[in-house]
């Protein structure tokens, strides 16, 4: 049996929503080829690994323990004794598959924990995580792939309390109210308004500013529908799924995503993550969200699974955010049922333990030999 390092949680305002997705996903390897190894990283910012931790029900007591705290040494997973100034190994791991949503966990904490130690990792990597966890990069990247974004107007909290007034009026006169105000690295719609007005742009940048150093504001869409599309790769061959409507009209926020459980949204798993339906878009509108999907995979070079949001809105499709650890890991966009998720997994990582390269960038230069070093 394959071990597998199935690290969730982290110091993010999503930490709940990852407990879902790792527990889920260590669920539905149970009993195949891969033995999965709760690692969950708490919102102190310490490990915690032990069987209990593959259940919900220690999360929502509370029972994780400071004895079950852990790190990483190479391909293994050490109890910490801190107390003991002592290490105990508990288990070596293959490979590891990241559940963290938001924070360092999604952004490359997780991606470039894994490649220190030299474990594979069946998620994306430190360039990809990094890049994406921040909106504003994520636009100019976009443009330089020829990806449409909402047109949008990015202000950083210093430079709002010198400036704010010229802010206000600069959004009037390029992007026009309503406008949308954005968290620029925080996931699943959090601090996320609608603004009618300068006064209610006032309150939703303050309001954004408790949550992050960094704002976009974007020209609201009147009209338009959420849509969601995934891309993995295995054997150097891309998928893309079928795009599928997550939400229609108004402000996707955090309670209408995962709190109402609205008709037209669709079935909520036990993940709380939304089960879409089949986008009534035309036809070239949905090659077109397919066709962005994967440029944007291929570009990035990228590995793991990746959902795309995007907002269509008068026939034009424009990309919003790139959610490196989706919810659920996005099983629902590839398989009808639930125990498909199994092989979806484990192709994962299959896929991630064949694509183990050797390390080539440990070429020294010698540049330190024969130096001497003198005291003063």
């Amino acid at each position: 049996m394959r071990k597998v390092a199935v690290v969730f949680g982290g110091k993010s305002s999503e930490n709940e929503i990852s407990v879902l997705t790792g527990i889920f996903v260590m669920k539905v390897l149970e009993g195949t080829e891969f033995t999965p190894i709760p690692v969950y990283i708490h919102t102190d910012g310490f490990f915690y690994s032990s069987p209990k931790l593959k259940e919900l029900s220690t999360f929502q007591l509370g029972k994780i323990l400071p004895q079950d705290r852990v790190l990483f040494y190479g391909k293994a997973v050490y109890r910490a004794q801190p107390q003991k100034g002592k290490m105990k190994k508990l288990t070596d791991v293959e490979v590891a598959l990241n559940c963290c949503h938001g924070g360092l966990g999604e952004g490359g904490g997780v991606s470039a924990l894994t490649a220190l130690n030299g474990i594979p990792l069946a998620s994306p990597d430190l360039l990809s995580s990094a890049v994406f966890m921040d909106k504003d990069v994520t636009k100019t990247l976009m443009k330089g792939l020829g990806v449409p974004t909402v047109e949008s107007i990015r202000v950083g909290e210093r430079e709002y309390e010198k400036r704010g007034a010229f802010l206000l009026k600069s959004i009037e006169r390029r992007l026009k109210y309503p406008v949308i105000i954005k968290p620029v690295h925080l996931g699943s719609s959090i601090g996320i308004t609608k603004a009618e007005n300068e006064e209610e742009a006032k309150r939703g940048i303050e309001a954004g500013f408790a949550l992050d150093d960094r704002l976009i504001i974007e020209k609201y869409l009147t009209d338009k529908t959420d849509v969601n599309c995934a891309a993995y790769a295995v054997d150097g061959e891309i998928f893309v799924s079928e795009p599928q409507t997550a939400f229609k009209g108004g402000v996707y926020s955090f309670e209408e995503k995962y709190i109402k459980r609205k008709k037209d949204v669709g079935v909520r798993s036990a993940q709380g993550e939304t089960k879409g339906s089949l986008c009534a878009l035309s036809k070239e509108t949905v090659d077109k969200i397919r066709s962005y999907t994967r440029t944007v995979y291929k570009r990035l070079n990228m590995q793991g699974v990746v959902r795309i949001d995007y907002l269509v809105s008068d026939k034009q499709v424009y990309l919003c955010e790139v959610n490196t650890v989706p919810g659920s890991l996005a099983y629902y966009l590839f398989c009808e049922r639930i125990i498909e998720a199994r092989g979806f997994f484990c192709a994962l990582l299959r896929e991630a333990l064949s694509n183990v390269k050797e390390d080539k960038s440990m070429v020294t230069t010698g540049i330190l030999q024969g130096v001497e070093w003198q005291r003063k």
